[in-house]
């Protein structure tokens, strides 16, 4: 599913915001989980079933209300919702992006979670301070306070509490990913390529953004380091014959620091 398909579904009208929100949840907070079980198709039955209707309501379900839905049946009921509850884990930067507030895409929810603890210092913020971040302007931050400070918006946190999302964030004092810092990979241009055993692609591209990598999509001749797992493909060809360090999984383990 693709960010331009969510934008016309979104775009759909007043019902469709409703699951594209949800989506944009699958995607931000429960990332690919919910892709194997048929994020559209199951987004869109719990909605006409009425069992969603909010962003929070995704939290809720359970498998018994799932399991008669069309095309669902137990087994994939169950794993959707053993999917959804180890999502509540995602933290602070992945809840921020789900909930599709204007002007906070993934870059902005990243700064937000670097420079406050958990969503209620978010709040407690001024509108001034939320200007001061990097790559904030004033059109931002008024928006994100609106909105924070809105019915809508109090709501929404208070029942993602309720259902035990956590809102803390893990990146907080980090700084701005790329900067310089100590570690293996502060400020290091990172691929990674092929298959991992003990990360998804998107858990070690915030892991190593948290310690300062700068993770892109290709290989170049700017790029620092390739971590290659299993069935890397091209862009390992390309990094050996660059010359640029690649690493596979042992190494990575190896220098990623204790509790990273």
């Amino acid at each position: 599913m693709s960010d331009d398909f969510l934008t016309e579904w979104a775009a759909a009208g007043a019902r469709a915001t409703t699951v594209a929100q949800v989506a944009v949840a699958g995607v931000n907070v429960l990332k690919y989980p919910l892709f194997a079980f048929g994020l559209r198709r199951n987004v869109e039955a719990a909605v006409d079933a009425g069992l969603v209707s909010h962003f929070a309501d995704i939290f809720a379900l359970q498998a018994e209300q799932l399991e008669d839905l069309p095309r669902m049946g137990s087994k994939s009921a169950a794993k959707l919702v053993q999917a959804i509850d180890r999502s509540r884990e995602r933290g602070l930067e992945r809840v921020l992006v789900g909930l599709g507030i204007q002007q906070i895409g993934h870059a902005a929810a990243r700064t937000l979670a670097q420079h406050f603890p958990d969503a209620a210092a978010i709040r407690a913020a001024s509108v001034e301070q939320l200007e001061a971040l990097p790559d904030f302007g004033p059109i931002t931050a008024r928006l994100l306070h609106e909105y924070l400070h809105s019915p809508a918006g109090r709501e929404t946190f208070e029942r993602l509490a309720e259902a035990g999302v956590r809102l803390t964030s893990s990146l907080h004092g980090t700084g701005v990913a790329g900067e310089a810092g100590e570690g293996p990979f502060a400020g290091r241009t990172v691929v990674l390529t092929g298959t991992l055993e003990s990360f998804t692609r998107p858990e070690l591209t915030e892991r190593l953004q948290a310690l300062g990598a700068k993770v892109t999509g290709s290989v170049s001749a700017r790029t620092d380091l390739v971590i290659a797992g299993e069935e890397a493909g091209s862009k390992l060809e390309k990094a050996r014959s660059l010359g640029i360090e690649v690493w596979d999984e042992s190494r990575l383990l190896e220098e990623l620091p204790a509790g990273a």
